[in-house]
């Protein structure tokens, strides 16, 4: 991650907080204010450069917290970390999917895997 240093940036700040919901029994089964957790994945084609994908997954909705890691696959499908750098951004999850930003830094198209964390 790099600084900006220019005189007109402007750094971010909290515009809102969330309250926390009245926990119920299945919420406090898994522990705090969350109620499920899910797990999955999804193997990608070969790709380079920046692209918007979309994973569709019913658990998914707009209060979703969603985490996406991803990382290059071999014949496989076996996770590694390599040479191009990978990096997920703008995470935005709506009504059964989440949209992201991928972008694999490399000359080439290589195939890779995104694993997916949502907690409701």
């Amino acid at each position: 991650m790099s600084t900006v240093n220019a005189a007109n940036a402007v750094t971010p700040r909290i515009a809102g907080a969330v309250q926390e919901v009245a926990r119920d029994g299945k919420a406090e089964a898994v522990g705090g204010n969350l109620g499920e957790a899910w797990r999955g994945w999804v193997t990608w084609g070969p790709g380079n450069g920046t692209w918007d994908l979309t994973i569709s997954w019913g658990v998914i909705n707009p209060n979703s917290t969603v985490v996406i890691t991803a990382s290059e696959i071999d014949g496989n499908g076996n996770r590694f970390v390599g040479a191009a750098p990978f990096q997920v951004s703008s995470v935005a999850p709506g009504n059964g999917a989440v949209i992201f930003k991928i972008n694999i830094g490399w000359n080439s198209p290589i195939p890779m895997r995104t694993d997916i964390l949502v907690f409701n």
